[in-house]
C-alpha cells in the first residue's frame, strides 16, 4: 500500500496527527505500508497523485483545496482526512477573523464530507465529525515513547515546582488558575515554583505571563519563563517540574481537543491536575481533577504539593496512560483502517 501525506510546515498538529503515528507505521510495517510525504502544495511541487493508493491530510489543503479535492474524486483516489480539532472556532481565537474571512470552516466541512475516512482524537470529536461522514475511525493521540525528548533526564531542583505547557489560544484558560498561583506564591514563599512553558516574545504570550503571575506586573521570584521549543524538542519542558498543570474552560471548543497533556506528563511520569471537563474526565488515579474556581484550583494545587510521595502518583498516570495511548495498539488500528479504505 502506497501513501501520501500532505502538510505544510511541522507544528503540532502535523507532528502528532500524521509525523510520529506514520513514521512508527513505516518502521514497524514496512512490509505493508509505505510512506511518502509532500509539504509543496503547489501544481509544480505536488507530485503525481494517481500513483498513492491513499493519500492523508489534517483538515484543510490551503489554497487548493478544492482542486486537489477534485482531482482526487476524478481519478477515484480515496483519501483520509484527519480532525483534531473543532472545525468552529470561538471569538476569542486568535485567528477567528482569518477563518471566517478564508471560509476555512466551510473547506473543513467539505473535505469531511466528501473523505473516503475520517480519522480523529475522541469520541466526543468523532460525534461531531458523524454529522458529516460516518466512516470516523478514533486513532487517540500516542508519543513515539523512543523519541530523544521523551527520554531526557528530569532537572535537578530543590523546591515543588508546577508547570504549564502550551500555545497563545490557551490563554482565557491560563485565566482559570491565575488567582491560584498567586495565592499558592504567597502561601508557601520560596518553597514553590511555577514554569510557563513555550513563551516566545510577543503581545499575546505577555498577556499569558501576566495572567500565570498572577496578574501582577512584577514578575514574582517563583515564576519561571522557558522559551519556546521546536515541535522535536518541547517533551523537554516537562523534566523541568513536578506537577503538570492542565486548566481548560468548559466551552464546546476545548471539550474537542484531546487528553494531550495528560499523555504528555505521563511520558515523564508526571501527576497533573486536571480542570475537570471533557477532554479530561477519565478515571485517571494519576491525575487530580478540579473544578473551574480559584478556589478548587488552589486547594487541589495544596494537595498535590503536600502529597507525601508525587512519583507513586505521576507513575500512576504512566501506568494508566500507557494502557490506552500505546502507539504500537493504535497504530494497528491505523494501518487497518487504512487497509480498508484502499480495497
Amino acid at each position: 500500500m502506497k501513501v501520501l501525506a500532505l502538510w505544510q510546515g511541522m507544528g503540532g498538529v502535523e507532528y502528532h496527527r500524521l509525523y510520529t503515528p506514520l513514521k512508527r507505521l513505516q518502521i514497524d510495517h514496512a512490509q505493508e505500508i509505505e510512506v511518502n510525504v509532500s509539504q509543496e502544495f503547489n501544481k509544480a511541487g505536488l507530485p503525481e497523485l494517481k500513483q498513492y493508493d491513499l493519500v492523508l491530510f489534517n483538515r484543510d489543503l490551503g489554497e487548493l483545496h478544492y482542486e486537489i479535492l477534485h482531482y482526487l474524486a476524478k481519478h477515484e483516489i480515496p483519501y483520509i482526512v484527519d480532525i483534531d480539532d473543532y472545525w468552529v472556532l470561538p471569538k476569542f481565537h486568535p485567528i477567528y477573523k482569518y477563518y471566517r474571512s478564508n471560509k476555512i470552516k466551510q473547506r473543513i466541512i467539505d473535505a469531511i464530507r466528501y473523505a473516503d475516512g475520517v480519522t480523529t482524537t475522541t469520541d466526543f470529536l468523532a460525534n461531531e465529525i458523524r454529522q458529516y461522514n460516518q466512516n470516523v475511525q478514533v486513532l487517540p493521540n500516542a508519543l513515539d515513547l523512543t523519541d530523544e525528548q521523551w527520554l531526557a533526564e528530569p532537572q535537578q531542583r530543590d523546591v515543588i515546582t508546577f508547570g504549564w505547557v502550551g500555545g497563545i489560544t490557551h490563554s482565557n484558560d491560563i485565566m482559570l488558575i491565575s488567582d491560584a498561583i498567586a495565592k499558592m506564591c504567597d502561601y508557601y514563599g520560596d518553597k514553590v515554583r511555577f514554569v510557563l512553558c513555550g513563551y516566545q516574545p510577543g503581545s499575546m504570550w505577555e498577556s499569558i505571563l501576566y495572567k500565570f503571575n498572577g496578574c501582577s506586573e512584577r514578575l514574582r521570584p517563583q515564576v519561571v519563563i522557558a522559551p519556546s521549543q521546536n515541535v522535536n524538542e518541547y517533551g523537554n519542558f516537562y523534566r523541568l517540574f513536578d506537577i503538570a498543570l492542565a486548566p481548560l474552560e468548559d466551552n464546546k471548543w476545548n471539550n474537542c481537543k484531546s487528553e494531550l497533556k495528560i499523555i504528555e506528563a505521563a511520558a515523564y511520569g508526571l501527576p497533573v491536575i486536571a480542570s475537570e471537563v471533557a477532554p479530561y474526565l477519565s478515571t485517571n488515579p494519576g491525575v487530580k481533577f478540579t473544578q473551574n474556581t480559584p478556589e478548587a484550583w488552589f486547594a487541589a494545587m495544596r494537595q498535590m504539593y503536600e502529597l507525601a510521595d508525587l512519583k507513586m502518583v505521576g507513575n500512576n498516570n504512566r501506568e494508566q496512560t500507557n494502557k490506552i495511548h500505546d502507539l504500537p495498539t493504535i497504530n494497528q488500528k491505523r494501518l487497518a483502517f487504512y487497509k480498508q479504505l484502499c480495497k
